[in-house]
């Protein structure tokens, strides 16, 4: 009896129009410097706009406001999280 896991299947995960894995795009070395942050803490964040949206109907519906960070950030401190729900 073998003790070894089967290999997890990431194309299983994979959504069928993209043609890389998560796995493709980590050992891929066009994307390497995008898993290790180019800012320390305390440096200044790269100021970016970016469309804000309403969610509370369930769906999204575009509010006509935009987030600027540079102005953000002139008013109070910001933490920006990252992720996916999908």
């Amino acid at each position: 009896m073998s003790d070894e896991k089967p290999a997890f299947d990431w194309r299983s995960m994979t959504p069928s129009d993209s043609p890389m894995t998560p796995m493709d795009v980590m050992s891929d070395a066009r994307h390497k410097d995008l898993a290790t942050a180019d800012l320390a803490p305390g440096d200044r964040a790269y100021d970016f706009t970016s469309p804000v949206y309403d969610y509370s109907q369930g769906r999204e519906v575009a509010t006509g406001e935009v987030f600027r960070l540079g102005e953000a950030v002139k008013q109070k401190p910001v933490a920006l999280v990252f992720g996916s729900y999908t």
